[in-house]
């Protein structure tokens, strides 16, 4: 017992000494020093979590970055659709009866057809060959209307590329129109397109 109380006493009189020598703010400062220290004790492993779940992610991240893109249903969508637009190509030896359709067509329809322009192409990408067919008719709007119609309705392989109208006189129930069409279909052989002619319908 009394020799813990002697260590006591050497114990205070060692502080009261460096009390005395170096005065109270040493005393604050080693205080202040080992809260900071305990601070960073209780902070540094959840900063330390928090940064490695924020790495965690940006790999994640990364990681989908560098796979590639689906591009397996694009591509097989294009396909299907290349395929349906085959299907619905003309043969060659349709183009003659289809010309004679639309031109018989009209008729029907009270319209007046002038020297029609004829036009062969070739789409390569398609692997498909055209007839573009440019052909004025008079008749009255709703004529001319229903025999676009008509066609559209009757030949899947054939395109409207344009269509035109002009009026002379108000007053008149009759017009001028201008009408592209194009015929889709498969070559019966190789060959390129052919320059341009004019063939009276």
């Amino acid at each position: 017992m009394n020799e813990f109380r002697l260590s006591s006493d050497r114990v205070r009189l060692a502080a009261d000494i460096w009390l005395h020598r170096h005065g109270p703010w040493w005393l604050l400062l080693a205080v202040l020093v080992l809260v900071l220290l305990a601070l960073a004790l209780l902070v540094i492993p959840g900063r330390q979590a928090e940064l490695a779940r924020q790495q965690a992610m940006l790999g994640d991240l990364q990681a989908r970055a560098s796979e590639p893109l689906p591009v397996a249903a694009a591509t097989s969508t294009s396909v299907d659709n290349y395929h349906r637009f085959r299907a619905t190509l003309a043969d060659e030896e349709q183009v003659l009866r289809t010309l004679q359709a639309i031109l018989d067509a009209a008729a029907s329809h009270q319209l007046i057809a002038t020297r029609a322009e004829y036009l062969r192409g070739r789409d390569a990408n398609a692997q498909a060959e055209t007839l573009q067919m440019t052909v004025p008719v008079k008749g009255r709007y709703t004529d001319v209307r229903q025999w676009v119609e008509e066609i559209l309705a009757t030949q899947a392989f054939v395109a409207v590329n344009e269509l035109g109208f002009k009026r002379e006189d108000i007053g008149v129930n009759q017009i001028e129109a201008k009408v592209r069409l194009t015929i889709w279909y498969r070559p019966a052989g190789a060959g390129g397109g052919t320059p341009t002619g004019y063939v009276d319908p």
